[in-house]
């Protein structure tokens, strides 16, 4: 296991470190003596809140782990949204979906950064589980937090990976043998985790610039859980407590959506160390007019932009090099720079206008389901779809999702396999590379070396 350093105070530093050190992976815990949190942490609320601002530096860790740009990347070459530009070990088999088990970069930086962040979820939940000298409202803010923190890391596993074993404590006895379980029952844990979070988390913004989860943030996650689920009413619910709340705005300049203070914003990640940049936009923009983009869209993203559309222009760029063209992404903006303006978002109300809509249309509610596509529609400069139903208006939806939340988060990537739509539109794409199973990363080798009762996804 990789080793964290917070930017804590040294004392804290000691004792969080003892929780995050270790030199092996999460599903082979050796001995837990490097790996006890410190009851010193649960003394005083500035070392227990410390404690759990580190499960967001652990989430944005540099480079393309997990929730630092490789969920935003990596489905996003599995899907038909982006291509690499030049050959790259890493990005290759990606975007051809023929990624070996023995892979060491994507998966770990997946499979074992999640489980890292889930193993530091669980210590700290066994300790405000016990007596402490914590505030009581500060502890339960923080025990919500931490809930948040493990369900949000349990959906990318399960929608990368499917059928995971499930560590909901730090006995390595029992972690080190756990078993995959199927995908609905680690939904139940998302569920159950989420809805004891939203008891948990205020309503209020716990600071400024909405990087930390609140209740809100919690029922956006959980809204999206419901979607995914084919539990309509309950995403309308969770939807809409969130867009009638007036804290979130759905603004009308697109070039203002992925700034720090965007009212849109429901949840988003800090910048981790001394970067003033997002890694999206170190890995999207060139690094000078001259340099060709690393990342281009596909032309099936391009062209579902229809004439128009101001994302096209807002947040895609276009460079032509060595006679080529290449339309990359620029929704974050800031390359380079020393005032930071931009963080990573995460949950933005246009989602959650376009989950309610889907969810509606679902439930035969054509009317209300088009009036919340349009919010996102229009905004985009566009006339309003008008006399859309059944099919055709799911069909606007889903290329809406496309067009509006490209390159952010697997979206794509994973509606078409929640949707069962990836044959139909991956199929003819990828051609001979595609097949069924490739909906599913594998599950790293080295895990299955290490833990004989976890099994291979079909087609590895």
């Amino acid at each position: 296991m990789f080793t964290f350093l917070y930017r804590l105070c040294a004392a804290l530093v000691l004792c969080t470190l003892l929780l995050l050190s270790s030199c092996q992976k999460f599903t082979e815990v050796s001995a837990p003596q490097n790996l006890i949190l410190s009851d010193d942490v649960f003394t005083s609320d500035a070392t227990a809140n410390s404690a759990v601002a580190g499960l967001y530096s652990q989430l944005m860790r540099p480079h393309l782990y997990f929730a630092n740009s490789g969920l935003s990347i990596f489905p996003a070459l599995s899907a038909d949204e982006l291509y690499n530009t030049a050959p790259n070990e890493n990005f290759d088999p990606v975007r051809s979906n023929d990624i070996p088990s023995s892979q060491i970069g994507v998966l770990s930086w997946f499979w074992n950064s999640a489980f890292q962040t889930i193993y530091q979820c669980n210590a700290l939940l066994e300790g405000f589980s016990k007596q402490n000298r914590l505030t009581p409202s500060i502890q339960q803010q923080l025990r919500g937090e931490a809930l948040f923190v493990r369900a949000f890391s349990y959906f990318y596993l399960v929608n990368l990976f499917g059928d995971l074993p499930l560590p909901i404590s730090t006995d390595y006895r029992v972690n080190a043998v756990l078993p995959r379980i199927p995908v609905a029952n680690i939904y139940e844990q998302i569920v159950t985790d989420l809805e004891a979070a939203i008891e948990d988390l205020p309503a209020q913004q716990i600071n400024s610039t909405r990087t930390r989860p609140n209740k809100w943030a919690a029922q956006a996650l959980l809204a999206r859980v419901y979607l995914y689920l084919g539990r309509w009413e309950d995403a309308v619910t969770a939807t809409s407590g969130i867009i009638d709340n007036n804290d979130f705005i759905l603004g009308t300049n697109l070039e203002s959506v992925f700034l720090i203070g965007s009212k849109e914003t429901v949840w988003q990640l800090a910048l981790a160390g001394s970067s003033n940049s997002t890694s999206q936009a170190v890995q999207f923009i060139p690094s000078s007019a001259s340099t060709r983009p690393t990342f281009s869209t596909t032309a099936s993203l391009w062209q579902s932009f229809e004439t128009g559309d101001n994302r096209a222009s807002a947040w895609l760029k276009t460079a032509i090099i060595g006679g080529e063209t290449y339309h990359y992404p620029f929704k974050y903006k800031q390359r380079t720079g020393t005032t930071t303006t931009e963080y990573n978002i995460v949950f933005r109300l246009a989602e959650l206008y376009l989950i309610r809509a889907e969810a509606l249309a679902m439930q035969q509610q054509p009317e209300p389901a088009l009036e919340d596509l349009n919010k996102v529609h229009t905004r985009a400069g566009l006339a309003p779809l008008a006399s859309l139903t059944g099919e055709t208006l799911l069909n606007a939806i889903e290329k809406e999702r496309f067009v509006e939340l490209f390159t952010e988060w697997g979206h794509r990537w994973f509606d078409l396999k929640r949707t069962g739509r990836s044959d139909a539109v991956l199929g003819p794409l990828k051609g001979a590379s595609w097949q069924s199973s490739d909906v599913l990363y594998p599950v790293p080798l080295e895990e299955l070396q290490r833990n004989v009762y976890l099994q291979q996804n079909p087609g590895y």
